[in-house]
């Protein structure tokens, strides 16, 4: 009877282990996809760009980013480079966008990006006058 109490305990010690490192895979598979969406859509962006595609998307026809466009893509790089719910200076996500080899449109493009992300539900300000945004949904 010892033997299988003893047994049991290290079945069920075993079947936890394989639980735990099962969700830990899961969530590095969930995330490998996640990345693996990123990367073929900025592909697809830069093919875009160098005009490899067959026929250039309508909205990508012009390579300065605006409205809704501007707002996807900044959404998607601070998920990327900073991760779900980090804080940002706009200054800095402006930069972001800058170093990934986009252009925003508009006379001053600084202004056009913090214009846009401001009327998006997809960020928060953080403070009142901090200049700092958080990604209220990861994009």
């Amino acid at each position: 009877m010892d033997a299988l109490l003893a047994q049991r305990q290290r079945l069920s010690a075993r079947i936890r282990d394989h639980r735990e490192e099962r969700d830990l895979l899961l969530g590095i598979v969930k995330s490998l996809d996640e990345q693996l969406v990123r990367d073929e859509c900025l592909l697809d962006d830069v093919d875009s760009a160098l005009g490899r595609e067959t026929q250039l998307r309508l909205e990508q026809s012009d390579l300065r980013l605006r409205g809704r466009r501007l707002e996807e893509v900044a959404m998607r790089v601070l998920a990327d480079e900073k991760g779900a719910h980090a804080e940002v200076h706009y200054r800095d996500w402006f930069e972001l966008l800058r170093a990934r080899g986009y252009w925003i449109g508009g006379k001053e493009p600084l202004n056009t990006f913090l214009a846009q992300i401001n009327r998006s539900s997809d960020v928060e300000r953080v403070g009142r006058r901090s200049g700092r945004y958080r990604l209220v949904r990861a994009a």
